[in-house]
Formats: C-alpha cells, sequence, structure tokens
C-alpha cells in the first residue's frame, strides 16, 4: 500500500490497495472505503480539488462502504 500525499484543505494523505481507500484527513480522523474501484480512486487523485470529490464522489456515494478507524 502506498502513501500518497494530497494537497488539499482536508485530507492529508491517502492509501489504496485492492478497492480498500484510507482517507486520512487533517484533523486526524481516518475513514476507510470498501469496494472502491481503480478507475474512482484515479479519478479522485487527477481531479482539481480533491475535497470536492471526496465530498461529492466518494463520502456521499451509499455503494462505498465507510467505516471510521480509531488509531
Amino acid at each position: 500500500m502506498q502513501k500518497i500525499e494530497i494537497n488539499s484543505q482536508k485530507i492529508s494523505y491517502v492509501l489504496y490497495q485492492n478497492h480498500l481507500l484510507t482517507v486520512v484527513l487533517k484533523t486526524g480522523e481516518r475513514f476507510l472505503y470498501r469496494i472502491l474501484e481503480l478507475s474512482t480512486f484515479t479519478k479522485f487523485i487527477d481531479s482539481d480539488d480533491k475535497d470536492r470529490f471526496y465530498k461529492t464522489e466518494i463520502e456521499a456515494n451509499k455503494k462505498f462502504k465507510r467505516i471510521q478507524l480509531f488509531i
């Protein structure tokens, strides 16, 4: 799993492997999304506004299973 630094106001970095996306917010909160397709991840990484893409295409998408991680 590779750590990818994100240059946005809300997201610190992400990790992606085998349909699992971990999003680490700058607040320290961590969220794991299951069943995230590689094409969606690629669009997210390539998007100009990663905060908006995360909110509208990942966080709000009910088909992705979201789990909050407490570490």
